[in-house]
């Protein structure tokens, strides 16, 4: 499974990163994007999702800081 780990790219440009990796990836579903605890990164991830119709789920139930982004 494709992987973005968001550890080290700055606020700023986590909502570009993350457009970018799932739309250069719509071929490779499901992906998977580490973004840590981090409300922000959780928040952007579900936004691009969400603008593109697809789902997100966590990686584990008991591990908020990896989504899973599938059609």
């Amino acid at each position: 499974m494709k992987t973005l780990d968001l550890h080290g790219i700055e606020k700023c440009d986590i909502l570009h990163t993350v457009e970018r990796f799932v739309t250069n990836n719509f071929d490779n579903l499901p992906i998977k994007i580490i973004t840590g605890n981090s409300s922000h990164n959780i928040g952007k991830v579900n936004e691009i999702a969400i603008r593109y119709s697809l789902s997100t789920h966590k990686d584990q139930w008991v591990n908020n800081g990896a989504w899973i982004v599938n059609t």
